[in-house]
């Protein structure tokens, strides 16, 4: 059974998990990266998780309101507590990234989640209407989903930090040039 699951597999899945492994290893070492860049990633993996639930499960709380519990809940955490190592803003544009292996790891579980769903609902049609499996496929996707959006939020709060002391210098510099004095405001 394994083997025909394996030889029934459309070409286009082991190219994409052929491209994400390669991304994944490219993560894995330092590296600077566009702003926009930093945003690619995590929209291709919600793409995927949201794709599968929505297809299998269709809209409805269980599917994709229990992503979104977790997806909200785990990135907010990651972004307020984790992650505060490896990201460095280099200018309004440019981020500096650590090298890690974890997006590898979280873009895999998401591609191998998404596959043996997959398989699961086309081996065991009635898996579409329990309410467990959909649970557990939901928070599971809306967990790793989460992760990165974390990741990003982080991204996104560190770059907000480097602007302001550019904003209270160029307010600084408007006060000056409009003839008010150094304690006053405009």
């Amino acid at each position: 059974m394994l083997q025909q699951i394996l030889i029934n597999t459309p070409i286009w899945v082991w190219a994409l998990l052929a491209f994400l492994i390669y991304r994944g290893v490219l993560m894995s070492r330092d590296r600077q990266v566009t702003l926009r860049a930093t945003f690619i990633l995590p929209l291709l993996m919600l793409g995927l998780s949201l794709q599968g639930l929505i297809q299998h499960f269709g809209v409805r709380f269980e599917s994709v309101g229990l992503w979104l519990l977790a997806a909200v809940c785990v990135s907010a955490l990651y972004a307020t507590h984790f992650g505060k190592n490896g990201v460095q803003v280099v200018s309004e544009r440019l981020i500096q990234l650590q090298g890690s292996w974890m997006p590898l790891v979280l873009m895999m579980s998401i591609f191998f989640l998404k596959y043996c769903e997959n398989i699961a609902v086309v081996v065991q049609p009635e898996l579409r209407s329990n309410i467990v499996f959909i649970s557990v496929c939901s928070v599971s996707f809306g967990i790793m989903n989460g992760l990165f959006f974390g990741k990003l939020l982080r991204v996104l709060s560190l770059l907000a930090k480097h602007k302001q002391p550019a904003l209270m210098k160029t307010a600084s510099m408007l006060t000056l040039a409009d003839g008010h004095g150094a304690g006053e405001t405009v």
